[in-house]
């Protein structure tokens, strides 16, 4: 039997409306952003000398079918996945709220 979304509780219907509104915005990446930081191989760039001047690259780590993938990010794209990530982990966390929600329903055996 499906539940209505009038039998659910204010909390809940926010909750899945939220859901939606995330999900209707394209881009959804499970992973980590990492920042790298390396020295070139050009004996007369300044990173060889100063720790500050090392050459920054963004990668997304993430694990898939148990093995660990770094993919590079180019800097245009930085902003873009840094929203993508944002957005699965709000989403993760709904998802946990809204499980919460209909287990409570359950223990009290409401609709």
């Amino acid at each position: 039997m499906a539940t209505s979304r009038t039998s659910l509780s204010a909390k809940e219907r926010a909750l899945y409306s939220k859901l939606r509104l995330l999900l209707n915005e394209p881009g959804l990446v499970r992973g980590n952003l990492v920042e790298m930081k390396r020295s070139c191989g050009k004996k007369s760039c300044k990173c060889q000398t100063d720790p500050e001047a090392k050459h920054r690259s963004l990668y997304l780590g993430m694990s898939i079918a148990g093995k660990h993938r770094m993919i590079y990010i180019p800097s245009a794209w930085e902003d873009r996945l840094r929203e993508w990530t944002s957005r699965y982990s709000e989403l993760r966390d709904l998802l946990e709220q809204i499980s919460l929600e209909s287990i409570r329903r359950i223990e009290e055996r409401k609709g």
